[in-house]
């Protein structure tokens, strides 16, 4: 049903939650991401994630350890639950998440990308 959505309802939803949502792929590059998820790396456009990895927007300390963990999730294909960790938000703000991570997969069921939350 979610496949007769059109892209712009989609996008709707996705930034209707009060949840923060991003989708990279094998990479650990972003594919995409909701408005909570851009406005706390102090981004007005989700749209500037795509193609960028967590070194662009946050320490490298940070996203060193943002990357380690999807590079888990996507190796063993079991997502990680309740990851607590450190984001330092634009403007400096210093704020501990928990964030959940799934495998993304294609139709096939090949991993492509990991898909989180906070």
């Amino acid at each position: 049903m979610i496949n007769a959505l059109p892209p712009n309802m989609l996008v709707r939803v996705l930034d209707t939650l009060p949840v923060r949502i991003f989708w990279k792929d094998r990479d650990s590059r972003f594919l995409g991401c909701n408005y909570l998820f851009a406005a706390d790396a102090g981004v007005s456009d989700p749209a500037e994630f795509v193609g960028r990895s967590d070194f662009y927007f946050y320490h490298p300390e940070q996203a060193s350890d943002f990357r380690n963990d999807d590079a888990d999730v996507m190796h063993t294909q079991i997502p990680k639950l309740g990851i607590v960790e450190k984001l330092t938000k634009a403007g400096g703000q210093v704020v501990w998440l928990e964030t959940n991570k799934w495998p993304l997969l294609d139709h096939s069921g090949n991993v492509i990308g990991v898909l989180g939350m906070y």
